[in-house]
Parts: structure tokens; sequence; C-alpha cells
């Protein structure tokens, strides 16, 4: 794109002018070919979603922990996640509904409380962070390697990086600090995390 056709149009596009990353370092060249290294999901996102998320005062790198445990999940996180989600934990199996979780956590209630914290983000001026959030994390499993267990594990993450989002604004409604914790428990539990 030639900068001189935009002559006139308004403002330059940040998008435009930035776009690219950094990938130094990522690929080898050998005798036999390039080796390119493994490059995590969230280094090269959507752009306007970074720009979008920026104008919300977040960047990637705020969520760069996180996305790195989605990235580096195993199955058993997975399952630990559907299990959850979908299969009651008590030893009878009596959760009321049948729709999983243990005495500490029920999805059920993590779902209102998700839409509780997506209200008090409405209210602070950051309704688009939770969609900018779902969409990044989307991208972990491309294509065809989109499972029900990776759509678990994607909710999952989810709930956590909107945790974040919340704790950060713990100090304008102290009830968001328990929706965090909340939200964010079944990452913790899958990946034992103190």
């Amino acid at each position: 794109m030639n900068p001189e056709e935009w002559q006139g149009a308004g403002e330059p596009d940040e998008a435009v002018q930035t776009w690219g990353g950094e990938v130094k370092g990522k690929v080898a060249i050998r005798k036999s070919g390039p080796i390119v290294k493994h490059i995590p999901f969230y280094k090269f996102p959507y752009y306007p979603d970074v720009l979008d998320l920026r104008k919300c005062g977040y960047e990637i790198d705020a969520f760069a922990q996180l996305f790195d445990l989605l990235d580096g999940a195993h199955v058993r996180h997975a399952q630990v996640a559907h299990i959850l989600l979908h299969l009651p934990t008590d030893e009878f199996g009596r959760m009321g509904d049948g729709a999983g979780g243990n005495p500490l956590w029920n999805p059920r209630r993590a779902r209102e409380l998700e839409f509780q914290v997506r209200a008090a983000l409405h209210r602070y001026g950051l309704s688009d962070v939770p969609t900018l959030l779902r969409r990044m994390i989307g991208k972990a499993f491309p294509g065809d390697s989109m499972t029900h267990i990776s759509v678990d594990l994607l909710n999952v993450f989810f709930w956590a990086a909107l945790a974040k989002v919340a704790r950060d604004y713990a100090w304008r409604d102290e009830r968001l600090e328990f929706m965090a914790e909340y939200l964010e428990y079944p990452v913790r539990r899958a990946f034992r995390l103190g």
C-alpha cells in the first residue's frame, strides 16, 4: 500500500502503518531448508483487534502469561476443564441440574458471573474487551483442530482473561474481586496454580 494513495483521506490508519511482526530468531535456515520454531498464537493476532484492545487500555502483553498457559495446554488440562464444566463430581452424581462443577464451583454460576462482569465493564466503558478477548483466544485452535474439549478449554481461559480485567477494576466495585476469583478457578484447578 502506497502512502501517497492516502493523501487527503484523513488521519493515517495505525493498523496500516505498523502492520507486521518480529520473527527474528524464529526461523533457522539449515541445509535441508527453513526450520520454523513454534510461535504462540497471540504473537500474530489480527492487528485491528490489538489496536481496539489498546484503545480500551490493555496490551496483549498483559495477558501473555495466561495465553502462554493456553498455548502450552495438554489434553489433561482440557479434560479437567471438561469435567468441571459438564460432569458432576459428587460421588453420587448429585449436583442438582447435572451440569457439572463441584461443591466449590458451578459452571452455571460462572456464566451468571460472566454476565455480571460484562455489565460492570460496560458501565466502565470497556464493553469491547470481552469480545476482543474471546476473538483472540479463539485463534488458539485454528481450523479443524477445534473439538468439544478445546471449546471447554477456550471457555475457561476466556473466563480467566475476563477475571484479570475484572480484578483491575475491583477498586471501583469490590464484588469484582470475588467474581474474578470464581471465574479463574477452572484454570487454577486445571494447571494446579496456587
